[in-house]
């Protein structure tokens, strides 16, 4: 006997998205992990794919006689190996329910030719596996999908990791590796390691930032080591021990971290390195090479190449190279 499909006041209707459908995430976008037109599975279903454009989540739904979605091969599969994280088998279960594996609110029905079709609940709504309807999320026992990135990331694929500046995950044969940049940040809408400047990211490395066991630096700022405007406060700990969670802010624009002074002051008084263009609002700035006759062109807040002002010295307030001897702290020995 043919089981009705519409139970609690809730029908289940098995939906056809429209492919590349952009929908919202119903959780913070996870594209923003990934650069430009890298495809994974959607980590709340099985059998939808997502591509990332701009940091943003455009969806496509797997169908008919290819529902669920192979993140190795990056397409639509009739069914999956059965030691991934969505292998459902229809065997023995025609005409019945079951419930997505990676979604409270997503199901499969079961035809009669032993065949999975993709569906999903409304909003607001649970999938209960056990009466195979679809409840309201007050009544469900299921609490938010988890997954682990590998599940839904095919190996070598490159995507940030949130906890630094400078870090970044990998699968390696389906684990999940970790990697750290060398002297360069990671940039999630390339995939790739590059100059700190051309990051916008606040989770700068702060290891060892506030000494050592032996020597603490206590109740005082540090600079980030990354840029020329931020800097750590490293707080007195209660047992002595170096601050191991220093807060990171930053000067205003123009002006530049002095750790001497512990201020915010001009940056010609400044001996930095780092990319002297951030936070700027003039087109030329000063280098930090000795004779104070070299510049930079910003654009974009980075710095282009060094250029020189041959015989003339550059003079930062004009923005332009002088005849005039002009010495600042910034360049000077």
């Amino acid at each position: 006997m043919e089981k009705p499909i519409c139970f609690v006041g809730v029908a289940l209707v098995l939906l056809v998205l429209q492919a590349c459908e952009l929908v919202n995430a119903r959780d913070e976008d996870i594209c923003r992990l990934f650069s430009n037109n890298t495809v994974i599975r959607d980590p709340d279903s099985c059998s939808r794919s997502i591509t990332c454009i701009d940091f943003v989540s455009h969806y496509s739904s797997c169908s008919g006689d290819t529902p669920f979605f192979d993140k190795d091969v990056g397409k639509c599969v009739k069914s999956l190996s059965s030691t991934s994280s969505c292998s459902i088998s229809c065997e023995g279960v025609a005409n019945h329910f079951l419930a997505d594996p990676k979604s409270c609110y997503g199901y499969y029905y079961c035809s009669e030719k032993e065949i999975a079709m993709y569906g999903k609940c409304p909003e607001n709504t649970h999938f209960n596996a056990t009466t195979e309807t679809c409840t309201y999320q007050y009544e469900s026992a299921c609490t938010t999908s988890t997954f682990e990135y590998c599940n839904i990331v095919a190996n070598s694929v490159n995507f940030d990791n949130l906890q630094g500046c400078d870090k970044y995950h990998v699968c390696e044969k389906g684990k999940l590796s970790d990697k750290t940049c060398t002297n360069q940040y990671y940039q999630a809408s390339s995939g790739t390691c590059v100059a700190k400047a051309l990051v916008n990211c606040d989770a700068h490395p702060n290891a060892n930032m506030c000494g050592k066991a032996s020597k603490p630096t206590e109740d005082k700022f540090v600079p980030d080591g990354a840029t020329c405007r931020g800097y750590f406060y490293c707080a007195k700990q209660a047992d002595g021990s170096p601050d191991q969670n220093p807060i990171w802010n930053q000067c205003p624009q123009d002006k530049f971290f002095d750790e001497s002074s512990q201020m915010c002051i001009s940056p010609t008084l400044v001996k930095c390195t780092n990319d002297r263009c951030d936070g700027r609002t003039v087109d030329f700035v000063l280098s930090t090479t000795v004779g104070c006759r070299n510049y930079y062109y910003c654009s974009g807040g980075v710095a282009s190449a060094e250029k020189s002002c041959g015989n003339y010295f550059f003079d930062e307030e004009l923005g332009g190279c002088v005849p005039n001897i002009k010495s600042y702290t910034a360049c000077t020995k």
